[in-house]
């Protein structure tokens, strides 16, 4: 019912039919690594130069990793950006349908004596994914989980359970392409699952590598990700939710090429005429590529995946290592976005090249995507990234936003907001001197478990003198905007919507 409201209310108002009609950008967050794997941390746009499909692009937005402490809160004043750096959340998925039974066991008993030596389980969530295919929760995403960071101390017990329960014989009947779809599947669910979480998203995938199914009416030139089935989705529902994937392997059947593979950071593309005859999991022998069939080159088509989810593929690391790592990207990785031309968006995969203009600079980065056009009008697409906002259980960043609150002067019962908007997270467009931007401003009323009511909806076009931009540059953007409210509210949820680029934040605080 509440997004119906919302939805009318945003109708009724009128505002998105005169919004502009922002380009579909393509958002990428490499990681710069020094000589020595050292984070970079002080580049600029003009550092990076990006080429898609062999056509030169040009930087849209840029941000530098966010690594300061933020200002502190003063009473009554909330942030959707309380620590200051980049939030992340990562799943941890032991995937046992794509390992053998000697490396399930060996990797379980590892998992049992180092994941209690975690400091904390902050933002942190555990799933097996069994021999049927199916997601069993150990540590699962929800409220409930989030309010606990001493899980990893505890968790020894609930994955002996799961593991004895799991072990039986792989079910006859399941083919390699069974294996690879539900696989795909069940990373997308927990994708999907993961989006509504701020900041950067990810997950390490312990597993001995991939089946694969091919797209026989497709011709095939030995590189997995242009002729499988079912990637293209993948890639689609994992560009959309901005996650990652970092597989993590301990497999005994790793090629001598994972040691070159964990520093590689050029695309692996194989010759087409690089074929073998492999047997799958069924006995069956065949001629496949070299890549995407267990036992092959499982390094090479961890690698591949990895690099075409903005991941890094680990070989025999501990776990304890690999998170520590993951964790350290994703503070230190920028923020880029490029508007490639409308008649880019042709449903095939793109090569993106990336590369940096200091010497010595080695880029960690997603370097595809499938180009899936998006056929819904400009104010569609931006309803459906309010809509999400509006409905989602967690607060999003992609806009920082502080906001201070104070009573209503005089006899109406309500709240004053002085809001301020990290201009940074905008799009401004310099025109004659001055500094122009759009978005859209919304604020609505909760109760406890649900919102109430239509939100209030604001159209907002400041137009800034190059004095004023510097300004709001320094001190931030800012916004004050008497709110009414009712008996019934206990919450006030604001969110600010960048109408050039989709981008959004929002942020939720209590008046009671």
């Amino acid at each position: 019912m509440s997004r119906l409201i919302f939805t009318a209310a945003l109708a009724a108002s009128g505002l998105l039919a005169q919004a502009p009609a922002p380009s579909p950008l393509v958002r990428l967050y490499p990681v710069a690594l020094d000589a020595s794997g050292r984070p970079v941390t002080d580049l600029t746009a003009q550092d990076f130069k990006i080429v898609d499909q062999n056509k030169p692009q040009t930087v849209l937005t840029f941000h530098k990793p966010r690594n300061e402490p933020a200002a502190p809160l003063g009473l009554l004043e909330w942030s959707n950006r309380p620590r200051g750096t980049t939030p992340h959340t990562t799943v941890v998925l032991f995937d046992l349908m794509n390992q053998n039974q000697a490396d399930r066991l060996e990797t379980w008993h590892t998992l049992d004596k180092t994941l209690p030596q975690l400091e904390s389980g902050d933002s942190l969530y555990f799933y097996l994914l069994n021999l049927e295919g199916e997601l069993v929760p150990i540590h699962a995403i929800g409220p409930k989980a989030a309010a606990d960071a001493t899980w990893p101390h505890d968790m020894a017990p609930v994955l002996d359970q799961a593991m004895k329960t799991a072990s039986h014989g792989r079910p006859v009947h399941m083919g390699q392409e069974d294996q690879a779809k539900k696989t795909f599947h069940q990373i997308e669910v927990l994708a999907t699952q993961l989006a509504a979480f701020p900041g950067r998203r990810n997950i390490i995938w312990i597993t001995d590598g991939m089946q694969n199914a091919y797209n026989t009416k497709l011709p095939c030139n030995g590189d997995w990700v242009e002729c499988a089935l079912y990637v293209p989705h993948l890639a689609v529902t994992l560009a959309q939710a901005n996650v990652a994937v970092i597989p993590l392997s301990y497999g005994r059947d790793l090629s001598t090429a994972a040691g070159p593979m964990m520093k590689m950071d050029t695309m692996v593309n194989p010759g087409k005429d690089q074929l073998t005859s492999i047997q799958n999991l069924n006995g069956d022998t065949g001629m496949q590529n070299v890549q995407g069939s267990q036992g092959v080159d499982p390094a090479l088509d961890l690698a591949q995946m990895a690099r075409l989810t903005g991941g890094h593929a680990y070989f025999r690391q501990d776990i304890l290592t690999t998170l520590k790592e993951v964790a350290t990207n994703a503070g230190d990785a920028y923020e880029i976005a490029y508007a490639p031309s409308t008649d880019n968006w042709d449903n095939k995969f793109h090569v993106i090249r990336v590369t940096c203009e200091r010497p010595g600079i080695r880029l960690q980065l997603r370097e595809r995507y499938y180009a899936l056009p998006d056929s819904r009008p400009p104010a569609e697409r931006m309803k459906a990234v309010l809509v999400a906002a509006y409905q989602s259980p967690t607060d999003l960043a992609e806009i920082g936003l502080r906001t201070k609150i104070a009573l209503m002067q005089g006899d109406t019962k309500g709240v004053h907001l002085d809001i301020r908007i990290d201009p940074s997270d905008l799009l401004w467009r310099e025109q004659g001197g001055k500094f122009s931007g759009a978005m859209y401003f919304l604020i609505s009323d909760r109760s406890s478990s649900a919102p109430l009511g239509e939100p209030t909806v604001l159209d907002l076009k400041p137009d800034l003198t190059a004095e004023q931009y510097n300004l709001v540059l320094k001190e931030g953007l800012p916004l004050s905007q008497d709110h009414p409210t009712s008996e019934a509210v206990r919450e006030i949820r604001i969110i600010l919507l960048d109408q050039n680029t989709t981008a959004v934040g929002s942020l939720t605080f209590p008046v009671k």
